[in-house]
């Protein structure tokens, strides 16, 4: 036996690997900073749709019709929600922290969680492949990728909790390489369930992998997971009907027209009538390269480490499969990727409207992790200029397209949004400084006992 192949004495053991190391610690608090000073704590956007359903379910009374529709993320914002309603039961709907009420930052915390649950995964994932794992893989494709600003500015949408369970997903498919336990197998079906309740279109990922369960596991395991999916899929569709709550049918390909949701509103728990039944009416096989390359929403545009980690990941791949290792891992996820863009063939808005980067391609963050974390074996150096040059112009565009500008619209693509922080850098600074001052007043008077953005305060 060689000396490499010898175990070393027991007392030369090497410490078990920790996820929270000083450096890790350190980034957590840095990342801390970061989100006190601009999280986003009301409920907006797309968010009002969950949230509303959420009010509904648990007997609130909503100023608009509360509708089922992708609401999977829910299921996840649940006990944060009913912690948050608890607190304002015994403080009372008055005051309320950061203008809002408890149960809207109980879904903001809920978004916290479930990030930081998204990067421990992602480490554990680049342990499981053997590839760089520090803070700064890690937090270098976070503020690379959308999901920074899923998580901080609109913590109400789904993005944050549907990355969790496709890194969840990702994470199962690499531990199981060698073979698929039940546990696993039944776990990544309650996954598929649950993540098809979020996002429609993310059957096409888990096809993908039900693929490879059923190519490297037995039947029987199969069809235990396969059976999973469909039970928790199924039991969480209905809850809202349980409930007297109606579906909303606007899946993006369809317009809804104004007298389509007028009777929607009437209608309980009948579906909203639709003008255009057709789902593939909108059928375009030029939207996932739109959704990589365009100026609009361009992935690759508005988050440039993205286009770098995904070249990383191919050559991971490429260099892993001739090597025979994680072969099925890297095909597996390579396809279930592609699989998740190219549904989107038929899902006429494609750009998800007001948005930042290409918000839909959020999920994919653990193919980005393994991508960074490939680049950086190869050159540690050079890697993390380049990628922190690209974190940095990402998080500038985030900045100027969340603090907003004169006529801002949907329409504008990454160029505009780039002229104007060039153009009007001074007036953004301005606009930024005062937001930053702004919080960190509240913050300290918060510690103070003075709330001073109480709608009945000074």
């Amino acid at each position: 036996m060689s000396a490499l192949e010898q175990s070393p004495p027991a007392g030369d053991q090497p410490k078990a690997e920790r996820f929270l190391s000083w450096p890790m610690a350190i980034a957590w608090v840095l990342y801390g900073l970061i989100a006190l000073t601009f999280s986003a704590f009301q409920v907006r956007g797309d968010g009002l749709l969950y949230f509303d359903l959420l009010k509904r379910f648990f007997g609130e009374r909503t100023d608009f019709t509360a509708y089922a529709y992708q609401f999977g993320s829910d299921i996840w914002n649940v006990p944060f929600f009913l912690a948050g309603k608890g607190l304002g039961a015994i403080f009372g709907a008055e005051p309320k922290i950061f203008h809002v009420t408890f149960e809207e930052i109980g879904i903001t915390v809920a978004t916290q969680v479930a990030f930081v649950l998204t990067v421990y995964l992602g480490w554990k994932l680049l342990k499981e492949l053997d590839l760089p794992r520090g803070p700064g893989v890690l937090f270098l494709t976070v503020f690379g990728s959308p999901l920074f600003y899923y998580v901080i500015f609109e913590p109400a949408a789904k993005h944050a909790v549907d990355t969790l369970v496709l890194t969840a997903a990702t994470y199962l498919l690499a531990k199981s390489a060698r073979g698929w336990s039940t546990r696993n197998a039944v776990a990544l079906g309650a996954l598929a369930g649950l993540a098809v309740n979020i996002r429609y279109v993310d059957v096409a990922f888990f096809l993908v992998l039900a693929v490879v369960v059923y190519r490297s596991a037995t039947l029987r395991t199969f069809a235990l997971a396969t059976t999973t999916a469909v039970i928790v899929g199924a039991i969480i569709f209905v809850l809202p009907a349980l409930r007297g709550i109606g579906y909303l049918k606007i899946p993006h390909f369809l317009r809804l027209s104004a007298p389509a949701s007028r009777e929607a509103s009437s209608n309980g728990l009948a579906l909203a009538s639709l003008p255009h039944a057709n789902p593939l009416r909108d059928f375009n096989i030029a939207i996932p390269l739109r959704m990589l390359v365009s100026e609009h929403r361009g992935l690759f545009l508005w988050t440039p480490l993205t286009a770098f980690a995904v070249a990383g990941f191919v050559i991971a791949a490429v260099t892993r499969y001739r090597a025979g290792r994680n072969r099925q891992f890297f095909v597996a996820l390579g396809a279930a990727a592609l699989a998740l863009l190219f549904i989107h063939v038929i899902w006429h808005a494609w750009d998800g409207g007001f948005s930042f980067s290409q918000r839909f391609l959020t999920g994919l963050f653990p193919l980005y992790l393994i991508g960074v974390a490939e680049l950086v074996r190869r050159a540690r150096a050079v890697t993390y200029v380049v990628l922190t040059l690209a974190c940095l112009f990402s998080g500038a565009v985030a900045l100027v397209h969340n603090i907003g500008y004169d006529n801002v619209s949907e329409r504008d693509g990454i160029a505009h949004v780039v002229h104007v922080g060039v153009t009007e850098r001074g007036d953004l600074w301005d606009k930024l400084q005062k937001r930053v001052r702004k919080r960190w007043r509240y913050l300290s008077g918060l510690t103070h006992g003075v709330d001073s953005e109480h709608v009945h305060g000074p």
